[in-house]
């Protein structure tokens, strides 16, 4: 079984910065969602730490 463990601040400040960046490209895609999906990839990627995120990520770049 494959572990990642990042510790408190480094997880928040990746997911912040996924969450920032997705925002981002959001807007510029003239997305009306943009907030959900940051919010959604901050979500994920703290509760399920990287795979949740990345989940998301994927998700969001087949839209």
């Amino acid at each position: 079984m494959v572990s990642i463990e990042l510790s408190g601040p480094i997880l928040v400040a990746a997911a912040v910065l996924g969450a920032v960046w997705i925002y981002r490209d959001a807007k510029r895609r003239a997305m009306d969602t943009a907030d959900m999906w940051a919010v959604g990839f901050f979500v994920a990627f703290v509760l399920l730490p990287v795979l949740g995120g990345l989940a998301v990520f994927v998700f969001y770049l087949r839209n």
